[in-house]
């Protein structure tokens, strides 16, 4: 049996393995990630006119919270909390 050096036998598998992972970083630097945020996603990050105000008025209810003259009407509470489980 001889053995010749002519062929595919003739390649370093050591060295084809390190050529394809050359080949791989390659190619992974020439991509770049993008990230684009749609007007949609833009608008949605500003705060709307109601968020704004519920925004107020809860600092509001704090403070009056916090300074103690914060009073709370029983008859309209228990009111609204009728009107919200009352079936239609």
């Amino acid at each position: 049996m001889k053995i010749t050096n002519v062929g595919l036998n003739q390649i370093n598998p050591y060295k084809r393995n390190q050529q394809q992972v050359e080949k791989t970083q390659q190619t992974t630097k020439t991509t770049a990630d993008q990230l684009e945020i749609s007007s949609a996603a833009k608008s949605m990050q500003t705060k709307s006119p109601v968020e704004v105000e519920q925004a107020e008025r809860v600092a509001a209810i704090k403070a009056d919270i916090d300074a103690g003259t914060y009073k709370v009407d029983a008859k309209k509470l228990a009111s609204n909390i009728l009107d919200y489980y009352r079936i239609k």
